[in-house]
């Protein structure tokens, strides 16, 4: 399989290797750099838009979420020297915000001085590895994945043959917890706690991304061996991987062109090993409790930031309190700081009962359309908490807030379909994890905002009535059942029609196998006096406007 053609990045890589730009960092005129700087220097961690040229960003690696107090230390010092912000993103890595160009090349080598790394955690590189914060030491985890990460730096961090030289990011995770705390179907690579003939190990998953969750390769592998595994699937996406058109150029879009069978095979190749068929997957669905009971009998717990967004006094706040009880710390894909005692429980640290996961939004990032972290106020925050439901938010199409990955997922958006511009949101249902891991679905294009509440009402109202103790389980048992389109038309019928759809609910609760998506059809065209319509989007059309128009 050979590409006739590179896109734009892979004849720069052509031209200068990514790992010789490094030359060039001491005499950059930061104030002039043009997008093929960007693409380098993006190689080494520094980011930056031609849309706010003055304004970099510098991402930290912190493989494992695994961090030191003396780092966190350093990198407080340098936020507040700097008056800088301070994000964790949603795969657990720290960002450093509003770096003037005058400022960029001394941060990042004080920064390098200091042991912390911010290389290959952005564009064509295998990001840093996300594991769950409470690896190693929580009651349910049976293989503890930091050792093999570290082994897996050891072979690509700072390493030429790697640094920018695949064809895309390449995302991955090693789960050895049976419940972790997020949902980790959306990397390319997932390392997923299995069980085979009493042997404790990893299955292997291929091809996650934003908008889709990793396919089965077929593969067990014991923890001695996931880094020649994971050397082998490197190597193998480096060889065969897509370098065409940047949006088809994933780990995802190669087992679509290839199959998954011929990947396979490319990896056993590469491996010079016959692969073991899979196990049974010990890996649930993701469980997230404010406090996580230990192996050490004590109890983890988290310090949360906001949404993402933390600041220097409560980064030193989180210090003291880490001292104080001789705590790890770790960072989470669900944006906040865990912290792990020693020998004593930490009392009373701020909880997160629910888990909210959000973008950067419009002052960090000028992609986004909303200031996600202000906007999240615009949120039924109260009532996600109260039935323990995952959110995740993103001010783009990008989805850095795992809207594909939560059980309800929104973009914010503005439209004009209803009247004036005005901000809307695109909102996604029914992701699970078990007994099938599969993305949301888009129920809405777009909703007004000024009308998401009362959507919100009635999507949380239908899973109260259901008995389902957790949303996943509502939407694999219900859902997930329905066409989507059905969907759409239901839950604008729940809120045009109050009374009239109640009666209908246990049609729609019903579980039973047979037509429930005509018979559903047929009902609401009765009791909205629509029965002359023959299709759902008709329908649709007629309601929405009726609900949504200013």
């Amino acid at each position: 399989m050979v590409e006739k053609k590179f896109n734009k990045i892979e004849r720069l890589k052509q031209t200068l290797h990514p790992g010789e730009y490094t030359k060039k960092l001491q005499t950059l005129n930061w104030h002039e750099i043009d997008e093929s700087d960007r693409f380098y220097l993006k190689n080494f961690g520094i980011y930056n838009i031609k849309l706010r040229p003055d304004s970099f960003m510098l991402r930290v690696r912190i493989d494992g979420g695994l961090i030191s107090y003396a780092k966190l230390e350093q990198i407080a010092g340098i936020v507040e020297k700097y008056s800088l912000k301070l994000l964790l993103t949603s795969r657990a890595q720290l960002e450093l915000h509003g770096i003037s160009p005058n400022n960029v090349y001394e941060i990042y080598t004080y920064l390098k001085s200091c042991n912390i790394s911010t290389s290959q955690t952005l564009t064509d590189n295998f990001r840093a590895i996300v594991s769950d914060p409470y690896d190693g030491k929580a009651l349910d985890s049976h293989i503890e994945c930091y050792p093999i990460i570290k082994k897996i730096n050891q072979l690509i961090i700072d390493n030429p043959k790697w640094i920018g030289m695949i064809p895309r990011k390449f995302n991955t995770a090693l789960i050895g917890r049976e419940r972790p705390l997020v949902n980790p179907w959306g990397n390319d690579l997932l390392f997923a706690l299995a069980k085979k003939e009493e042997r404790v190990g990893f299955n292997v998953y291929l091809g996650g991304k934003n908008s889709e969750v990793a396919k089965s390769a077929n593969i067990f592998v014991l923890p001695k061996d996931v880094l020649k595994l994971f050397e082998a699937v490197a190597l193998t996406y480096h060889e065969h991987g897509l370098r065409g058109s940047r949006s088809k150029t994933r780990m995802f879009h190669l087992i679509e062109n290839a199959g998954m069978d011929q990947v396979r095979i490319w990896i056993e190749e590469k491996l010079g090993l016959e692969l073991e068929s899979a196990g049974e997957l010990q890996m649930r669905a993701s469980e997230y409790r404010s406090k996580t009971v230990l192996k050490s009998s004590t109890l983890g717990a988290i310090y949360t930031t906001r949404y993402g967004e933390s600041s220097v006094d409560e980064l030193r706040e989180m210090l003291v309190l880490a001292k104080q009880y001789q705590a790890e710390i770790r960072l989470g894909a669900d944006q906040n700081f865990h912290l792990i005692p020693s020998s004593e429980s930490i009392v009373s640290p701020a909880k997160a009962e629910t888990l909210l996961t959000a973008c950067a939004g419009s002052r960090y990032c000028p992609l986004s359309l909303w200031d996600i972290k202000q906007d999240m106020s615009e949120l039924p925050i109260e009532d996600l908490k109260t039935y323990q439901i995952s959110m995740g938010f993103s001010g783009c199409l990008k989805g850095c807030g795992r809207h594909y990955h939560s059980d309800i997922g929104l973009i914010g958006l503005r439209t004009n379909l209803y009247g004036e511009t005005e901000k809307a949101f695109r909102i996604f249902l029914g992701a699970t994890q078990s007994p099938v891991a599969v993305p949301s679905r888009m129920l809405y294009y777009s909703v007004p905002l000024r009308c998401s509440q009362s959507l919100f009402d009635v999507i949380l109202e239908d899973f109260k009535l259901s008995g389902y103790t957790s949303f996943a389980n509502f939407s694999h048992e219900i859902l997930n059942r329905y066409e989507i389109e059905l969907l759409q038309l239901w839950y604008l019928f729940r809120q045009s029609y109050t009374s009239e759809s109640l009666l209908l609910l246990n049609l729609f609760l019903d579980t039973s196998e047979g037509t429930k998506n005509i018979e559903l059809f047929t009902e609401i065209k009765a009791l909205a006096d629509q029965k002359e319509v023959m299709e759902y989007n008709e329908l649709t059309r007629i309601l929405s406007h009726q609900l949504w128009d200013q």
